[in-house]
């Protein structure tokens, strides 16, 4: 896309942005024509594996003293780092962007702007898999947890398990780097009719028949989703992607200098993925095996997801001008958005439907009020009505006409008020310590229930919905400059969120997902800071603490039932009341070195080198505390080099020491077939080395 700049916004921020903005906002802004002509054109290339290429052009300016154009064009690859089994590209990606907008001056007061957008996209990162690395009898860990009652949401009994004594191979609670074990590749990445697909006569312990769906399944629409202009379905296991968004906004000067503003966009949005059920073919058949024949446990075993989402949304708002001690903002929107998702089941041609509609209101607000000259006062909110209707949950006409369990226009809706206060002291113009206070609202989700009951006979006492989530932030904090060569800023902050969602799968065979919710409690603290001691070196980066628990939630799935508590039955969980959830390192951090070489040796031109750190701190890939991911730093450099006015090189390397750590997705599973454990996930992306060259004009 052709960016004017990005603006990364700390959350949440709910009265400008409306909901989904509990951990902040991204806003992008979109490159103006400008008031003279000018372009770029960009093209790197990188050799490293699979090769990877990026193109991006970019031309605007005015073709009359009240209407400016900009168009942009940008079509990138990034090559596979990995293979399928036969050869094909694995974690390949390919992306074609089109973008242009136009500004028209109709007065000196009243001005107009019209963005526009298409992205067609794939991508072949599909999940893989590794087996399980710690043999049968070798974990030598033990496991204390809590029972709990899936229907009361109450504790049942203690329990401890000794891993020691398990009869799978698992990964005794240390997920290994990509490279460290085998991975295990889906048979071919490119599918059509006539590939093999996995079949077997053997299933978890058990002398029956699982076959994988065909081909015309899995890249068929049902017919409620024929009429919605659905993206092309992938030529194999791949996601791909679409979407167009165009956006109005206007601006009008009032006599008196205030401002109103208004705002209308519309996009559309589609992807289809189709993925290998059993996450690659093992690389060892597993000694348990009976001596029951499989017909072709390498071929994928085929699911799908295709989905679709249009949204539209309306704004306006008004800015008088500015006051000597009071500037105040208030606006109103209006947000609605259709989903229809159709999954495809991997266990029998059955497709679960899910049509959902969404509808918000708000009006919103923010009063900045300077108490002193050192003291300000700030506050924002929003009123919203939010509407979330489940119009369909069931089965397709095409396996149940008439689907008993089908939800039907099922609808979730609340009124709130969402406050942020912002108080704050700058005793120096070098000098900030600021406080704030905020509570943010979230509709809740789908819970399945209905399915999760129908299928294991436990009844879960919960509603269509998920209630309402709820976030409480409180934050205090400090930023300063000494001595104009030191930046920092130091932050405290504290949120408690309620009916936190996740999903619960049940145990082998049923594998239902019903949405459960949970509280947790986060507190934490941050550190930035940009050194610059003189003209040509720059030292820069920023580090997180947080402390993360659930207060009240609990889970099963696999993990829980075979590693963790064998005797788990039906109908219960785990506790994960004082656990860390999933996904959340307790440290995170960046580091960066910026060092001007042509400035420090004299040159005439611009040269600088750059050399940047990302660490991701240890996380759990379940909600139990057990398997986790190490700490780990991914490092990468950029040289850069004007020739002249016009053109540019830079030289990049991007992970340069190849770490392969696990990213902070998937989990683990069994091996169809056998009572060892393999996990799943995305693969990393390995080390590239390009070059870059650049002409502006």
């Amino acid at each position: 896309m052709d960016l004017e700049r990005v603006e990364i916004l700390k959350g949440p921020q709910t009265a400008f942005f409306g909901r989904n903005t509990f951990a902040g906002a991204v806003n992008y802004i979109p490159a103006t024509p400008g008031d003279e002509f000018s372009g770029k054109v960009s093209l790197s290339y990188s050799a490293s594996d699979e090769s990877s290429h990026n193109f991006t052009g970019s031309l605007g300016g005015p073709i009359s003293d009240k209407v400016g154009v900009r168009i942009a064009l940008s079509q990138e690859r990034v090559g596979a780092d990995w293979a399928f089994d036969n050869g094909d590209p694995l974690n390949e990606e390919n992306t074609t962007a089109v973008t242009g907008t136009a500004t028209f001056e109709a007065s000196d007061a009243l001005s107009f702007q019209v963005t526009g957008f298409y992205v067609d996209s794939d991508d072949t990162r599909i999940l893989q898999s590794q087996e399980a690395h710690v043999a049968a009898g070798s974990c030598n860990r033990t496991y204390t947890g809590n029972f709990r009652s899936v229907g009361t949401g109450q504790n049942d009994a203690s329990f401890t398990t000794d891993l020691s004594q398990s009869p799978r191979a698992t990964f005794c609670g240390n997920m290994p780097d990509w490279d460290a074990t085998p991975v295990n590749f889906s048979d071919a990445g490119n599918i059509d009719a006539s590939t093999p697909l996995f079949s077997t006569f053997f299933w978890f312990g058990f002398p029956f028949p699982v076959s994988s769906n065909p081909w015309s399944f899995v890249t068929t629409l049902p017919p409620e989703m024929e009429g919605v202009s659905m993206v092309s379905p992938p030529g194999g296991l791949e996601n791909v992607y679409e979407l167009w968004r165009i956006d109005l906004s206007g601006e009008y000067q009032l006599a008196n200098d205030g401002v109103i503003t208004a705002q209308i966009a519309r996009g559309e949005s589609s992807s289809w993925v189709i993925n290998d059920n059993n996450f690659g073919t093992p690389t060892v058949r597993p000694a348990v095996l009976p001596p029951f024949l499989p017909t072709n446990t390498s071929g994928a075993w085929l699911s799908s997801i295709a989905s679709w989402v249009r949204d539209t949304y309306i704004e306006t708002r008004y800015t008088p001008p500015a006051g000597e001690r009071m500037n105040w903002t208030i606006g109103a929107s209006y947000y609605t958005q259709d989903n229809q998702r159709a999954a495809f089941q991997a266990f029998g041609p059955t497709h679960n439907l899910n049509f959902q509609d969404g509808d918000n209101f708000g009006i919103f607000g923010s009063v900045d009020y300077a108490l002193t000259e050192q003291w300000t006062l700030s506050l924002e909110g929003r009123w919203n009505t939010d509407t979330q209707t489940i119009v369909y949950d069931g089965v397709s006409v095409l396996q149940n006409p008439n689907d008993p369990g089908a939800i039907v226009d099922a609808e979730q809706k609340y009124s709130a008020f969402m406050p942020r206060l912002i108080i704050s002291w700058q005793p120096s113009e070098n000098t900030n310590l600021y406080a704030h206070f905020s509570k943010s609202n979230l509709q809740g989700i789908d819970t399945n229930a209905g399915d999760y009951t129908e299928r294991t006979g436990i009844p879960l006492g919960l509603g269509f919905f998920t209630p309402k989530q709820t976030l409480s932030a409180f934050e205090v904090g400090l930023k300063q400059q000494l001595g104009g060569w030191l930046n920092y800023a130091v932050a405290a902050f504290a949120m408690d969120w309620d009916n936190q969602t996740f999903f619960e799968l049940s145990p082998a065979p049923f594998f239902t997902a019903a949405n459960l919710f949970g509280d947790a409690e986060i507190r934490g603290m941050e550190i930035e800071f940009d050194v610059s001691p003189n003209e040509w070196f720059n030292f820069s980066g920023g580090f997180a603490y947080n402390s993360v628990e659930f207060v009240d939630f609990a889970g099963a799935g696999s993990v829980a039932s075979a590693v963790l508590a064998p005797t788990l039955s039906l109908g219960q969980q785990i506790s994960s009341v004082g656990y860390r959830p999933r996904y959340m390192p307790e440290w995170t951090g960046s580091l960066s070195t910026t060092v001007q070489v042509g400035q420090m040796a004299g040159l005439a031109s611009n040269v600088w080198l750059r050399l940047d750190g990302i660490y991701m701190g240890q996380f759990y890939i379940d909600n139990f505390e057990w398997n986790s991911v190490e700490g780990h730093w991914k490092l990468n450099a950029r040289l850069h080099a004007d020739i002249d006015e016009c053109w540019s090189v830079e030289a990049y390397g991007t992970n340069l020491t190849n770490d392969l750590s696990h990213t902070t997705a998937g989990g683990t599973t069994s091996i169809t077939g056998s009572l060892n454990r393999k996990n799943f996930a995305p693969l990393p992306r390995k080390r590239e080395v390009g070059l870059r060259v650049t002409y502006s004009f």
